[in-house]
């Protein structure tokens, strides 16, 4: 019996919310970084918990997602 490893590596992803302004004016999201085999997968888990991001310190409506290519 042969054992094969075949290491994947998770992208890096940045998600935000919608854009709201603060009380000084200024543009402000939520924001946070999420590891995923890909966008699909990344975009099936925010689709099964209703379009929201919840972390352990966080949770917001996702509206835009970002790849990060290091």
């Amino acid at each position: 019996m042969i054992n094969i490893w075949i290491e994947v590596e998770m992208k890096k992803f940045e998600l935000y919310s919608v854009g709201l302004l603060s009380k000084s004016g200024d543009d402000k999201a939520a924001m946070c970084v999420a590891y995923a085999n890909s966008l699909a997968d990344l975009i099936q888990d925010i689709e099964s918990n209703a379009g929201w991001r919840t972390d352990s310190n966080c949770a917001f409506k996702v509206a835009y997602i970002e790849e990060i290519v290091e």
